[in-house]
């Protein structure tokens, strides 16, 4: 019945392990915009889902370049 966030299923996208190209089905289905990698945002996002990053080091480096962390 709820629908969770943009971050909350990139989030779940990270702890599963998903490829780039599940998570972007996965917002795609969910009404959401794709991860773009014009945007710092989602670029380090894509980078982290790429190289299958800890959803923790994500953060920190979000943090660290001033952008909205993930939790």
């Amino acid at each position: 019945r709820r629908k969770p966030s943009r971050d909350r299923l990139i989030c779940l996208c990270i702890g599963l392990e998903a490829s780039l190209e599940e998570t972007q089905q996965l917002l795609k289905l969910a009404g959401y915009a794709p991860l773009y990698p014009r945007l710092r945002r989602d670029a380090m996002i894509s980078f982290s889902l790429l190289h299958h990053m800890p959803l923790q080091i994500l953060n920190d480096k979000l943090f660290a370049e001033n952008e909205k962390t993930l939790f």
